[in-house]
């Protein structure tokens, strides 16, 4: 198991103020051992509390602040050409020296729209034919950037539907499961995606609200208060999403550290191998998050890191 930082990054102030407490935010979390960094993308027809365009540039900013790994969780292919992505793909792997994870989605059909692109994007067959044209052309005798990571970086792909997680065991490296995927629809994907991948290598990551605190109910009254703009945008949208249909709003890291542990090693028996904590939506105060990444750092991390997946062991396919 590997936990990293999620990033929120809002559209509602300015950006670089918001990245230089995120790269103090970074240090800290280096220091107690968390191993990555992760930016996800959203085209927004107005200002929301989380998720900025072009992710990639935010990534090509951090690659030189922190030393961290850096992922896309996740990009969203209806708002890049295939073949641009994979030079720039390309070129951010050689910034961040060989450490990049792309974590991919489609995006409903209006990013495309907003971005000047073919409203119709990669789907299905397509889908495919874009992971196979990033592969080729980072795979090239004449790879032009060519990235650290010989064939290119790991490939994250996600999605609700059985397809999804096929598609992330045979023609990607891993599943990506996004913040709104409730723990069942998570452990099911993650329990499709090893069967298809079997034991040949692979990564189940997923991403999470995190909100820690000695005290239980504590924890649950700041994640109530800070988490609400963010969680609220999920909700309005109906966008909690379960294994057969929209479910209510879960908070699995939400809680005391020995709780926060506890949610880690049932994902650990589900095949999950990352973890991405959420610690600083917009509106979170830097003392509430730096405590958050402090407990886990001290009572929570020393427990996972380096620990390898426990795939075809006790997987969970319910609650």
């Amino acid at each position: 198991m590997r936990l990293g930082v999620a990033l929120d990054l809002s559209s509602q102030e300015p950006v670089r103020p918001q990245m230089d407490r995120t790269v103090r935010m970074l240090a800290r979390a280096e220091q107690h051992g968390f191993d990555s960094a992760w930016v996800g993308e959203s085209y927004h027809a107005a200002s929301q509390p989380f998720h900025l365009p072009s992710a990639l540039v935010v990534l090509g900013h951090l690659a030189g602040r922190t030393s961290l790994a850096l992922g896309s969780a996740v990009l969203l292919l209806r708002a890049y050409s295939p073949r641009k992505l994979a030079y720039e793909a390309a070129l951010l792997d050689q910034l961040c020296g060989g450490k990049l994870t792309l974590g991919l989605g489609l995006g409903g059909p209006e990013v495309a729209q907003r971005v000047g692109l073919p409203a119709s994007g990669p789907a299905g067959a397509a889908f495919d034919a874009t992971l196979k044209l990033l592969r080729d052309a980072w795979s090239a005798e004449v790879a032009i950037p060519p990235p650290v990571q010989r064939g290119g970086p790991q490939i994250l792909v996600g999605g609700k539907v059985p397809a999804s997680a096929r598609r992330a065991a045979t023609l990607a490296d891993g599943f990506y499961g996004a913040t709104n995927y409730c723990d069942d629809l998570l452990i099911k994907q993650s329990a499709a995606y090893w069967s298809c991948r079997g034991e040949t290598g692979g990564a189940v990551a997923t991403t999470r609200f995190c909100v820690v605190h000695e005290d239980a109910a504590t924890a649950r009254e700041l994640a109530a208060r800070h988490l609400k703009a963010a969680t609220d945008y999920y909700t309005e949208r109906g966008s909690w999403m379960g294994a057969d249909g929209p479910a209510e709003l879960e908070l699995p890291m939400v809680g005391t550290p020995d709780e926060i542990d506890a949610t880690i090693a049932r994902y650990v028996r589900a095949g999950v191998t990352s973890v991405q904590l959420r610690v600083a939506p917009f509106g979170t105060p830097p003392d509430v998050a730096r405590h958050t990444l402090d407990l886990v750092g001290r009572h929570v991390l020393p427990n996972w890191h380096g620990t390898p997946p426990e795939v075809g062991q006790e997987v969970e396919t319910t609650r």
